[in-house]
């Protein structure tokens, strides 16, 4: 019965396929560290090649010998990124196929993960049937939908990796094929650390087990069976193995890094060394501190939303987003005063959770033997393992994704219920449940895709022309320093390419020079903004090969004529576009503002041009927030009509330049007819949600 379900199974995981959308071979998607993380790990699986030494790296800069200089980024195991590589390889410059052979790896390591954990289950529970319903039902959660094919090792990839690890701990068990656990716990080392977070409650469930045994039915004093029983252990052997295969990727990593900064920089100040103490909190300069209330209750709703088909707690765009982080950060051990509503279902929450696992301790106990129960164990705790050690990093909106490997809970949770139900009541009733769970994935898939397509056929269109042009303009420049300079159309400018990576991606192995002006020591890249004539622009320009602009100007120096959204200059073509700039801007400008305040605001070209002079760093280190209220609703995405209004949310560096002295930040506008548009500027995301704000004005739309 098992290999019967397998099939079946399969062919469902393998669904979410063709739900997945082929305009979706683009940076896009609803949630937006998606576009960021997704181009990231794209560009880093692009330039994976001996080339360069197998270096995990963003970008190639200009070096201050002349020789181009490396970005580095080498958090994780280069296995994902090999994977990536392969998928992409076949299909040259072809940036919109490469995207979606990406999306459909991922989609594949997610339905592996699937059948694993099925097939784990099956062994553990000896019910296909529940061990069927359970699969559905937990890979059918926001988590794991949400974030089933985006291009992230520590996604699709580390939950494939987790589950092949945790299969080979089933039969291990089952059948004590050790050598057959550490090959599966080292292919999946290779693609990811959170197989760590598999491996630290099975090592120690399982010597703890071994020791109480040791002491129970040994005849030499305690303390020397134990001792004896734990050096002698497979399970001691299978984490002296996870440490020394785990160092070796860490010692690749930080070789190939120290290598890339040409051998002068000390181990404890490589990127990735001070990444992992941020990452876990050793250092707090590196990271925000997040205090344990506000962390607990976090990690409380995310358990809750992991155990739950996504159709049942569809509720809206932005509530599973936001809800955890409705409590800020304050001093304190625990955090700051919160309204007592809040923490009462919190403390509701948590006790019903208590309750909840002290049951299903008491099923484990009734319903299965010793070494099964130490597998549910290591799943249901897997997942806060990981959580509370780097609570630093899951803790971040942005890292919502990683709520995923809570995956063991509902695992746990509907195997040991539907064991319950298959003792009390017969097989029929599991079939049945395992019918309506496999309603609610199907169900779930489809309300996920659906949310996470654009609303606006136009956005896929306009994708496709400019990964086409940008894949033939690559060729060009590959292997030339590329200014990439001005502001890219509204309809793909999201975080991806306004934070430099949709670029790396788009032009990869060319040398990006991004233009900065510094302040107090800090550099601000202008990539994003539609005026870019500032001090260091020209001599920029004039140190590179080549220019990437949206703005067309009839030059000699441009080399795509032919092209309608992204042009190619000859650096010559400098004068040309900076005289255009300046043009713009002289028009916008030249009346009263629409708005004053800290800013002037004027309104133009379907913009919102945000003006300050004289300009210091606090005007440009902050949030520029814009909302715009259309005259019909209907105009807005599916997914803000119930808000009223559209909201965009940048960074100053994102979409502002320094221009003749004065700090201009430019947000584009849609293009329906509008009622009227709020704008403001706030120190940062956090002080949003605490209310707090530098200034604020509102304006008529004409």
């Amino acid at each position: 019965m098992r290999k019967r379900l397998t099939l079946p199974l399969l062919l469902l995981a393998l669904s979410t396929l063709f739900l997945h959308s082929v305009d979706k071979g683009y940076l896009y998607r609803f949630n937006i560290h998606d576009d960021y993380a997704s181009s990231q790990n794209l560009v880093i699986a692009e330039n994976l090649s001996p080339d360069h030494g197998f270096r995990l790296f963003v970008a190639l800069r200009p070096g201050s010998d002349g020789a181009p200089a490396y970005q580095m980024y080498s958090r994780f195991p280069v296995g994902g990124y090999a994977l990536v590589k392969l998928a992409i390889l076949p299909f040259g410059n072809d940036l919109s196929a490469k995207v979606l052979a990406a999306r459909m790896l991922m989609l594949l390591l997610f339905s592996a993960a699937a059948v694993l954990a099925f097939q784990s289950l099956a062994r553990i529970t000896s019910r296909p049937w529940v061990a069927l319903a359970s699969t559905l039902a937990a890979f059918s959660s926001y988590y794991m939908l949400a974030y089933n094919d985006a291009v992230y090792t520590e996604a699709s990839v580390d939950l494939f990796a987790v589950m092949l690890a945790f299969h080979g701990m089933v039969v291990f068990v089952q059948e004590e094929r050790f050598p057959q656990l550490l090959a599966k716990t080292g292919a999946a080392l290779f693609l990811g650390w959170h197989v760590y977070a598999f491996l630290l409650p099975f090592i120690l469930l399982g010597l703890g087990g071994e020791a109480v045994r040791a002491w129970k039915h040994g005849t030499a004093p305690w303390l020397r069976s134990t001792a004896v029983t734990v050096l002698r252990s497979r399970y001691t052997a299978l984490g002296l193995a996870a440490l020394l295969f785990g160092a070796a990727l860490l010692t690749f990593n930080f070789a190939n890094e120290y290598a890339a900064f040409g051998g002068e920089t000390p181990v404890i100040e490589l990127p990735s060394f001070r990444s992992m103490l941020g990452r876990t909190g050793l250092n707090h300069d590196l990271a925000p501190v997040r205090w344990w209330l506000g962390f607990l209750q976090q990690q409380v709703f995310r358990v809750c939303v992991a155990s739950v088909p996504f159709v049942l707690t569809n509720w809206g765009a932005g509530l599973l987003e936001w809800f955890p982080d409705l409590v800020p950060s304050a001093p304190g051990i625990l955090g700051p005063k919160i309204p007592v509503y809040q923490l009462s279902v919190y403390l509701l929450l948590s006790l019903l959770a208590a309750g909840a696992a002290g049951a299903l301790v008491r099923l484990a106990g009734a319903l299965l033997a010793g070494r099964q129960r130490l597998l549910l164990a290591t799943l249901a705790l897997s997942g806060f393992c990981w959580a509370l050690p780097m609570r630093y990093n899951v803790a971040y909106y942005s890292h919502i994704f990683e709520a995923m490997y809570y995956v063991g809970v509902p695992l746990v949770f509907y195997s040991l219920l539907l064991l319950y139900v298959h003792k009390r009541w017969g097989h029929r009733p599991v079939v049945g449940l395992a019918v309506a769970a496999l309603l609610a994935f199907v169900v779930s898939a489809f309300q996920v895709e659906r949310r996470s397509r654009p609303d606006d056929a136009r956005v896929a269109e306009v994708q496709r022309t400019v990964m086409a042009e940008l894949g033939s303009i690559r060729e060009t420049t590959r292997g030339k320093v590329v200014l990439v300079l001005g502001s890219v159309e509204p309809e793909w400018s999201w975080q991806a390419i306004q934070a430099n990576y949709g670029w790396r991606y788009y032009l990869a192995g060319s040398v990006l020079l991004e233009p900065f002006y510094t302040e107090g020591g800090r550099k601000y890249y202008p990539v994003g903004s539609d005026l870019a004539s500032f001090p260091d622009t020209e001599a920029a320009a004039r140190a590179s090969d080549f220019i990437v602009t949206r703005d067309r100007v009839e030059s000699d120096a441009l080399l795509t004529p032919g092209n309608e959204r992204v042009f190619l200059y000859d650096s010559a073509g400098i004068d040309d576009l900076v005289e255009l700039y300046r043009a713009t801007y002289q028009r916008v400008a030249s009346g009263e503002p629409a708005a004053r305040s800290r800013f002037d605001v004027y309104l133009g070209d379907r913009a919102l041009f945000h003006v300050k002079e004289p300009c210091v760093r606090e005007d440009v280190g902050q949030e520029v927030i814009v909302e715009v209220v259309p005259e019909d609703l209907k105009d807005l995405p599916r997914r803000r009509r119930g808000y009223g209004f559209e909201r965009q949310s940048k960074v100053f560096q994102d979409v502002g330049v320094l221009f003749e002295g004065k700090c201009i930040a430019i947000l584009s506008l849609p293009d329906y007819p509008i009622s009227r548009i709020r704008t403001e500027q706030r120190p940062s995301a956090t002080s949003r949600r605490e209310g707090r704000r530098i200034w604020k004005a509102e304006l008529p739309a004409s």
